[in-house]
């Protein structure tokens, strides 16, 4: 098959894609575009993300294709049993659950027919991006609630921590709950920072695949960027905390409170980055390392002495 009827038969399976599910991915982008579903504005930027990412890499990616249909042939049929799964049972599941299942149905089929016209090799060169694409998919409510619970506990205790530390008189009631001089804070399920955590974990996970090739160092970005994100969620609810006590409680409704999550974005990024330049410095200290040993090695001349002696 040429490349250019490759291409266009595969950018017609997901357009037909688009068009068949044109409702729910409408509503997906109203879902994300709510600022109430912190967890959900990411999907919006993720198809860009991958497919600019696949432009990068595309002559390694489609160096080799071919048709591979037994391949593909699992995905597609998964990805169509999620959409009439989604469309049946649709009415009795939350929105963003059945959101969660559409996505995954169409996510899916993309990779099906990428799969389907670009072959294994290609799909293999591409897992990244095409991975990647699990972003878009809005985390069902029960994971959700566990991922969010765990970051409100986690918050809370490291601001309790921080607090301790700056001399105030701080009592940890409960779980999530810390008592101040005339002033009671709960960590409540919109303070976990989980939008701010899922941006950090994809922060991590890009720059590890743009600027590391080892999948150890990789993953190690990946982890540390968990409490990083822990540590800056708690500095800022230990922040607001204490110019509340010491400077005036208006701060916690105040426009600081609601936007004041970029600045600490920021700084947890910033704190990744040293991570990221020791992961980057090991990595080309080893490749150094290792074409050193590879280099072959130089003749030595040995002297002549008479009668083969030496």
């Amino acid at each position: 098959m040429k490349t250019s009827t490759r291409n266009i038969l595969f950018a017609l399976c997901i357009l037909v894609v688009i068009v068949a599910m044109a409702g729910p991915l409408w509503s997906l982008m109203d879902y994300a575009l709510d600022r109430e579903n912190t967890h959900a504005s990411q999907i919006v930027l993720i198809p860009f993300i991958s497919v600019a990412l696949i432009y990068i890499n595309r002559q390694n990616i489609f160096r080799e294709t071919h048709l591979s249909v037994l391949s593909a042939l699992p995905l597609l049929v998964l990805g169509v049993g999620l959409m009439i799964a989604g469309r049946t049972l649709g009415a009795s599941l939350e929105e963003g659950n059945y959101l969660s299942l559409m996505a995954s149905s169409a996510v899916i089929l993309w990779l099906g027919f990428f799969l389907l016209f670009f072959g294994t090799t290609a799909f293999r060169a591409a897992i990244f991006p095409l991975l990647f694409m699990v972003f878009f998919i809005p985390i069902p409510t029960a994971i959700l609630n566990i991922i969010v619970a765990i970051l409100q506990r986690g918050s809370s205790e490291i601001a309790f921590v921080i607090l301790k530390l700056t001399g105030t008189p701080v009592l940890k009631e409960s779980a999530n709950v810390i008592r101040l001089p005339d002033l009671v804070i709960q960590v409540a399920p919109e303070c976990s920072g989980i939008r701010s955590g899922i941006s950090m974990v994809i922060s991590g996970l890009l720059a590890g695949h743009l600027f590391l090739r080892t999948i150890w160092r990789r993953s190690i970005l990946v982890i540390v960027a968990i409490p990083v994100l822990l540590f800056k969620n708690a500095l800022r609810i230990s922040t607001l905390a204490y110019l509340a006590v010491h400077v005036d409680q208006r701060i916690l409704t105040s426009q600081l409170h609601r936007e004041g999550g970029i600045p600490f974005f920021v700084l947890g990024l910033l704190l990744l980055y040293p991570v990221l330049a020791i992961l980057i410095r090991s990595e080309k200290k080893n490749n150094v390392t290792a074409a050193n040993s590879l280099a072959p090695l130089k003749p030595v001349a040995v002297p002549h002495t008479e009668g083969g002696q030496f």
